[in-house]
């Protein structure tokens, strides 16, 4: 009775702090930002702030103080054509208490945060703030399942038909987001049938080693534990537990008498395969912990740092560098990830960087966007995506000022004679008589500029027949500006008409409606500038006979120097490759990359150091992977509320 009567004390005590704070902050952010659009006079999408109470016990009013909440979250409200905007600060406080105001109601609040695509909902002010520097790692310690490319470098030598991990084709921002990669019962099945296969040559070829070792006087027994141990170390890269030898020494006993030589040593070698660590990587599970943190072991971080940089089992270098007990683990995370960098003959380092360069900025899928063959131009899509990819490796070999060079560049490395498009150069309008070079070809600044108007990209960001402005600008809403544009919605047919008099940019008079532009004014001004290209990525001056028209506003972006009107592409990439604000949004997208996750408030110091080590190292690449690498975000885990660290 007495916890009963507390509770509802807090409950009552929380309403009264809730009506205080509703009518002295929450009421005049509405009067200022929302009743111009959602009041007495007008109802934008029938929708009434003005007699909003407060109140989460109404299951209306909650619910539509949980749609506000979302459209705030994601810059729906307020719309870029309102007269004020609230400071990102004012916003946070609002959104706060509905989540505070809902959450004593009893009522869940879907956190999208940590989930993929949803990163740019952590506040990027406060990412950024050197007031939150001083927080710690609040991510706990997780279980991964390890990536296809993994796997096949794991069972490199066995007959893979298809590998099982590949079935699933997880599309999104990055390949190797933590919790992308599921494993279900099917795969379960596949797994272990190439376990069976691949672990059959694997003792036929152990015999050979066997009878050496019995030549030279070891019991068969002795043989199969050190077969055992040596698989044991190439699978694992570690040796078993005496408890595990013995449970594997068990089987292959039992199954050599049933079956015979060498049956048994087969089924030790496929149930080494088919362990949980082989096939996932655990954190947190025998690293050491102070009062608030777990710090992953030794052998976690080389296996993490491995799998980061090289999708490659660890190698004895590694393993032997991370065993020196007398240096500092973030120098040794420094000088290993330097070692894979340098490494000319296994550059595995340098192209996880080309990787996270084509899936930045998604410019792969050029090949998945089928195009008609038309009268004087070829169109190879494999071409202009190898031309791209030589134009990242390029940048990242000088590997200054990286982020800018590739969005501001003039020169283009082009092959088009090495491909089946049959020396065709007309996509970057060269003359059809124009001799590839090794070397750079350099453009005017007015025709191209950059990974954003380089055909690969453009094609990647159009459809089947036409550009894709509002593609376009989605894409530089969350790579570059660090927003949020909302699902569209299930019952929105997204089509333009098919007018074939009309421009693109007129058919897309369609998306002014009201009830449309509230989401799309986030992207059609940042697409439509790109017009100046068509969806072959070739230069233009017309479109069906009418000068092409790149002008576009910027507004709302809250970044100084970025809004205001655009007179096309090459200015708006401009303002961007400037900004130190898309510079640290380009920090947030190489962080998720190489930990697998969402940034989270914890993360502001790694950021802030990251982001202040690739302007002090004059934009390098390769320093602002190994400071991330190096941080306390990839080292450490918070523990969970028993004490230990958790997989998630």
């Amino acid at each position: 009775m007495k916890h009963y009567l507390t509770l509802i004390f807090v409950l009552f005590a929380f309403g009264l702090k809730a009506d205080e704070e509703f009518t002295r902050k929450i009421k005049p952010f509405l009067n200022t930002y929302c009743i111009s659009c959602h009041g007495p006079e007008k109802q934008k999408g029938k929708i009434r702030f003005d007699q909003l109470t407060g109140s989460m016990s109404d299951r209306k009013e909650a619910e539509l103080w949980m749609r506000m909440l979302e459209a705030m979250e994601f810059g729906e409200m307020p719309s870029d054509s309102a007269k004020k905007f609230p400071a990102k600060a004012e916003a946070r406080l609002v959104q706060g208490w509905i989540s505070r105001a809902l959450e004593a109601q009893g009522l869940a609040v879907e956190e999208k945060r940590d989930k993929e695509g949803y990163g740019n909902l952590v506040s990027h002010e406060l990412l950024f703030s050197p007031a939150e520097n001083k927080r710690t790692i609040d991510v706990a310690a997780r279980l991964w399942r390890i990536t296809p490319k993994a796997l096949a470098n794991l069972l490199r030598g066995a007959r893979m038909v298809s590998n099982p991990f590949d079935l699933e084709k997880p599309h999104g921002n990055f390949r190797d987001f933590k919790g992308k990669y599921h494993f279900n019962s099917l795969m379960a099945e596949q797994i272990t049938e190439l376990a069976i296969a691949h672990s059959d040559k694997e003792a036929k070829n152990a015999r050979k080693m066997i009878v050496g070792l019995r030549e030279k006087g070891s019991t068969i027994d002795e043989a199969n534990r050190e077969a055992i141990k040596r698989h044991y170390n190439t699978v694992l890269r570690r040796s078993p537990a005496e408890k595990e030898m013995e449970s594997l020494m068990a089987l292959l006993k039992k199954v050599d008498a049933e079956l015979g030589i060498p049956r048994g040593l087969q089924a030790a070698y496929a149930a080494i395969i088919l362990q949980p660590e082989t096939l996932f990587r655990f954190e947190g599970m025998d690293g050491v912990s102070d009062s608030k943190l777990v710090s992953l072991s030794r052998r976690e971080l080389a296996t993490s740092l491995s799998y980061a940089l090289t999708d490659l089992p660890l190698d004895g270098n590694m393993l032997r560098a991370f065993e020196n007990e007398k240096m500092p683990v973030r120098d040794i995370i420094r000088a290993e990830a330097g070692r894979l960098f340098e490494d000319e003959k296994r550059p595995y380092a340098r192209n996880r960087l080309l990787q996270f360069f084509q899936e930045y900025f998604d410019y792969q899928k050029a090949e998945d966007v089928f195009k008609d063959q038309i009268k004087g131009h070829k169109h190879w899509a494999p071409a202009l995506v190898y031309d791209l990819d030589a134009l990242v490796m390029h940048t990242l070999k000088k590997d200054k000022q990286v982020f800018k060079t590739l969005l501001t560049t003039p020169e283009y490395l082009i092959f088009v004679n090495s491909h089946r498009d049959h020396g065709n150069p007309l996509v970057y309008n060269l003359p059809p008589d124009w001799k590839p070079t090794p070397k750079p070809v350099r453009f005017p600044k007015n025709q191209r500029m950059g990974v954003l108007t380089h055909p690969a990209w453009l094609v990647a960001h159009s459809g089947n027949f036409d550009n894709d402005p509002i593609r376009r600008g989605h894409w530089i809403r969350y790579k570059l500006l660090g927003g949020n544009v909302p699902d569209i919605p299930i019952n929105v047919d997204a089509k333009l008409p098919d007018d074939k008099t009309m421009t693109l940019r007129e058919r897309m008079h369609v998306t002014r409606a009201e009830e449309c532009y509230k989401c799309h004014s986030k992207m059609n001004p940042l697409g439509l500038p790109f017009e100046l290209y068509d969806h072959y990525g070739r230069f233009r001056f017309d479109e069906l006979d009418k000068p092409v028209d790149v002008t576009s506003k910027i507004v709302n972006t809250g970044l100084p120097g970025v809004d205001g009107e655009v007179n096309g592409p090459f200015e708006l990439i401009e303002r961007l490759a400037n900004s130190t604000h898309c510079e640290q949004v380009f920090t947030r997208y190489v962080f998720r990359f190489f930990m697998g996750r969402n940034e989270t408030l914890g993360d502001a110091k790694t950021l802030q150091e990251a982001h202040k080590v690739y302007a002090e190292s004059n934009g390098s690449m390769k320093a602002l992977v190994i400071s991330l690498l190096s941080s306390d975000s990839f080292i450490y885990r918070a523990k969970n509320e028993e004490g230990a660290a958790s997989a998630k």
